[in-house]
């Protein structure tokens, strides 16, 4: 199979548009980024939708093709390249199994060889039984199996997973996202997966790509992300609490927060980043007597389930994220609003120099 070597610049409006990526063959990497980052450019540019005639040092080479460059552009219906959208797009007067037929069509196939492929499809997804059926009366998640299902049957050279997930309730999600990691551990092309969860990034990419108003801020594997998380934006996608502060003989003054805390390191000095994870942090109804050396009172401002543990966002006067059990929550009895304790070791903190 191919691999993608592409360079990206576009400039519209306020978006300043400058990425470059390698996606190996049978690698999938997640393009995150806040909204406005550029990753829906990237889409397009990728997909060839967004073309103006104007390559301005985009160079995008799937294999030996190039499909955007100084020597021309490939149209998108000829990149070979398997799109899922964030809504599924399904062709509505068409029924199930001709929408996954539809592009194998389109590629030279008859149309009893295109349906066979699509019935296929069907089988391996246990959904046999609503081939016939139209796409209004399908669920979101079976929408959106049938959208993943269109996009490999043409056997693409590449597939390219823009927000697949995003519009689906937390049950639908999290089929569908199995589903789909089955698929794309079985597809021997790159994979490129845009999205703004990164639960999703987390859970199906091998390498992360954070963009940031226009350019990757950070590169890496979800374990390197989680680690040593780059910029604040970084952080708090991998659950993270990270901020500034100012550090003296072991101590740091938190900048934009009236909050001192008590670090291992007495060494460093001067303006430094501290990051604390979730689960470091413990929270009790009464002040704790035991070994940490930070220990405050605060008020819970959100509690968020989160699959198997609950995120609980803490309020003044240092806005932190605490990961605990369910049980926890009601053995605390925890309401967003209650008066609660929070302690972390000394040992649990990471400052750095900024």
């Amino acid at each position: 199979m191919s691999a993608l070597e592409a360079r990206i610049v576009r400039r519209i409006g306020g978006l300043d548009l400058d990425v470059s990526m390698r996606i190996e063959p049978g690698q999938t990497v997640a393009l995150l980024g806040p909204n406005g980052a550029g990753k829906s450019t990237t889409v397009g540019a990728l997909s060839g939708a967004d073309f103006d005639g104007a390559t301005s040092g985009t160079e995008i080479v799937l294999g030996t093709r190039t499909l955007e460059g100084v020597d021309g552009f490939v149209r998108p219906e000829r990149r070979r390249i398997g799109v899922v959208f964030q809504d599924a797009l399904l062709l509505e007067h068409l029924s199930v199994v001709d929408n996954i037929a539809f592009p194998v069509r389109c590629s030279g196939a008859s149309k009893r060889a295109s349906r066979s492929t699509a019935h296929s499809w069907l089988e391996r997804l246990g959904m046999s039984a609503v081939a016939e059926r139209r796409p209004a009366d399908l669920s979101g998640g079976e929408a959106q199996r049938v959208a993943i299902a269109r996009a490999l049957a043409a056997e693409p050279e590449m597939l390219l997973l823009d927000e697949p997930l995003s519009a689906l309730d937390v049950s639908s999600r999290s089929e569908v996202r199995r589903m789909l990691r089955t698929h794309l551990d079985a597809f021997g092309g790159p994979r490129l997966l845009v999205t703004h969860d990164p639960s999703d990034a987390f859970l199906l990419a091998d390498r992360l790509d954070v963009l940031e108003a226009g350019r990757i801020t950070q590169s890496g594997s979800p374990d390197d992300i989680r680690r040593a998380p780059a910029t604040p934006y970084v952080a708090a996608l991998a659950g993270t609490n990270m901020f500034t502060g100012r550090a003296e003989a072991g101590s740091v003054l938190m900048v934009h927060h009236d909050h001192t805390l008590t670090i291992a390191d007495t060494t460093l000095q001067g303006d430094v980043l501290v990051t604390v994870h979730p689960t470091a942090i413990s929270l009790h109804p009464e002040r704790p007597s035991g070994s940490q050396r930070n220990v405050w009172q605060t008020t819970v401002d959100l509690i968020e389930p989160l699959g198997d543990t609950v995120r609980v966002t803490l309020a003044t006067p240092m806005p932190v994220a605490v990961d605990v059990t369910p049980g926890a929550i009601a053995s605390l009895r925890l309401t967003e609003g209650a008066t609660v304790w929070a302690a972390v070791k000394a040992t649990e903190i990471n400052a750095v120099e900024a």
